[in-house]
């Protein structure tokens, strides 16, 4: 479970890094930048695996999801990672309704960290062994959520450039039930899961 929770904040941490990223890369004449996100969550054991799934979007922004596939072997301390861009018409992410569905497969790709003694740092090393077919439903009771607030300053997201100040406001949808699979594995197969969906408003100023 310790090892999940890892698993899940390098993921969160991989997708805190890009948000700059994004923000620079969209920019308009206006140091104003509103944005939209969208997000679904999953996580679940299987023997020694340990699998996470996020399905994350900014579709005001750039009109797609991004979809992260992460999956941990215990036993072998050996980590998998993937990820595909779905275009926001392939996705089903409706709140109204309290529903959101992907069904994308993604490269999936062996990650090994060499620790070089000469530099005295860690590199990464990618091997490609194969497919994974993402296929979720996340159901909620889009009444049912709780709500909080953001506020960061001075982001740096570019050179010599900043964010002045980000704010924005989440809602996290309660009793969220995922049906589905992740390549042959069903949900119902998995011996622990859990579950989020979130949606947010907010807005960038840049300096």
């Amino acid at each position: 479970m310790k090892r999940l929770r890892v698993l899940m904040l390098t993921v969160v941490f991989i997708l805190s890094m890009a948000l700059p990223a994004m923000a620079q890369g969209t920019q308009s004449k206006t140091p104003v930048q509103k944005s939209t996100y969208e997000g679904a969550m999953f996580f679940g054991n299987k023997d020694s695996f340990e699998t996470f799934v996020n399905l994350s979007s900014y579709s005001e922004i750039n009109g797609q999801y991004d979809l992260y596939f992460g999956k941990y072997n215990s036993n072998t301390d050996e980590y998998y990672y993937g990820s595909a861009v779905v275009p926001a018409s392939e996705v089903v992410f409706n709140t109204t309704k309290g529903s959101v569905k992907v069904n994308k497969t993604v490269s999936v790709y062996k990650v090994e960290f060499v620790y070089d003694e000469e530099t005295d740092s860690y590199t990464t090393n990618e091997t490609y062994v194969g497919d994974e077919t993402v296929n979720l439903s996340w159901a909620f009771n889009p009444k049912e959520f709780s709500t909080h607030k953001y506020q960061d300053r001075n982001i740096q997201i570019g050179y010599d450039q900043y964010l002045k100040l980000s704010k924005g406001t989440f809602k996290d949808y309660n009793n969220v039930a995922v049906t589905g699979n992740i390549g042959d594995s069903g949900i119902e197969d998995f011996e622990y899961s859990g579950a989020n969906v979130s949606t947010g408003t907010g807005f960038d100023l840049i300096k």
